[in-house]
């Protein structure tokens, strides 16, 4: 009995979902029909602001860091319906409709402390970053430029996540007018 009445609230469900997502249309279909940027491509050339000055910790944590936004940004842009890519060379993007280049570059980062964050907690050995970004369309000059400052008491990629979601939020607002 018990198995019969778990099939058919499954079977119940099934039926549900499937009638409520049919027809509609993912939503960089309907961005890009609408007008707005999304659906565009976002080409990404990240610096991570390293300097002569730095020592071999700090050298590999900026590396660090640049490797997981690199891998994060794009994913986090094409949630909001982007197309993104990382380039490496500012050579690697042309000036077309609809094709967008966004420079980023780390301006400070604190990895904080790992064992205080665990052992203290409260914001104790919090990792910071702090970020430049500009956007490009087929000018010279940015269409949008800001900067970010976001902090984490739990890990460092969480710094990198939120600072990637604030700058795909400012994209999409600007995109979106």
């Amino acid at each position: 009995m018990k198995k019969s009445f778990g099939l058919a609230v499954l079977i119940i469900a099934l039926m549900f979902g499937c009638a409520s997502s049919g027809g509609s249309k993912p939503d960089n279909e309907k961005a890009t029909k609408s007008g707005s940027g999304k659906g565009s491509t976002i080409l990404v050339m990240i610096d991570r602001g390293i300097e002569k000055s730095f020592d071999g910790g700090q050298v590999s944590s900026r590396n660090q860091i640049g490797e997981w936004m690199e891998l994060d940004l794009p994913a986090v842009l094409h949630k909001k319906g982007f197309n993104a890519r990382i380039i490496s060379k500012r050579s690697e993007y042309s000036h077309a409709p609809g094709v967008y280049l966004l420079t980023v570059k780390i301006t400070d980062y604190n990895p904080g402390n790992k064992a205080a964050r665990m052992m203290v907690g409260y914001g104790a050995g919090a990792a910071s970053m702090k970020t430049h970004f500009e956007l490009y369309s087929q000018g010279s000059s940015p269409i949008l430029s800001d900067d970010t400052g976001v902090g984490s008491g739990r890990d460092w990629r969480n710094v990198v996540r939120k600072s990637n979601e604030l700058m795909t939020k400012s994209i999409s607002e600007k995109l979106g007018e």
